[in-house]
C-alpha cells in the first residue's frame, strides 16, 4: 500500500492525532482540522524524512480552505497517524 494511501486510510478512519505543536501552528496560522484533513486527504507525500530515530516523517503538502499548508506527520507503532506540525509554506 502505498504511503498516501495509508495516510488517507488513517484519516478517513479518525485514527490520527495532532500533537500540542500542531495545534499551537494550526491556532497562529487560523487554521483547522478541516485544513489538515483536506491536505491530508487531497495532498501529495513531498518528501520522506528518514533520518529520525523515532521513525519516518512524511511531509504533505496540498491545498487547505484557503491557502496551500504543509503537514509533517508519522505513524507511532500502534498504526496511529501522528500530527506533527502544520505550517503556511
Amino acid at each position: 500500500m502505498s504511503t498516501i494511501r495509508r495516510i488517507r486510510d488513517a484519516v478517513r478512519a479518525g485514527s490520527y492525532r495532532f500533537s500540542d505543536h500542531a495545534l499551537d501552528e494550526m491556532d497562529d496560522d487560523g487554521l483547522d482540522e478541516t485544513d489538515v484533513r483536506h491536505v491530508l486527504s487531497t495532498g501529495a507525500v513531498r518528501m520522506e524524512l528518514t533520518n529520525d530515530p523515532r521513525g519516518v516523517r512524511y511531509v504533505v503538502r496540498g491545498r487547505g480552505r484557503l491557502v496551500k499548508l504543509g503537514v509533517v506527520c508519522r505513524f507511532l507503532p500502534s498504526g496511529l497517524l501522528r500530527i506533527i506540525t502544520v505550517y503556511v509554506p
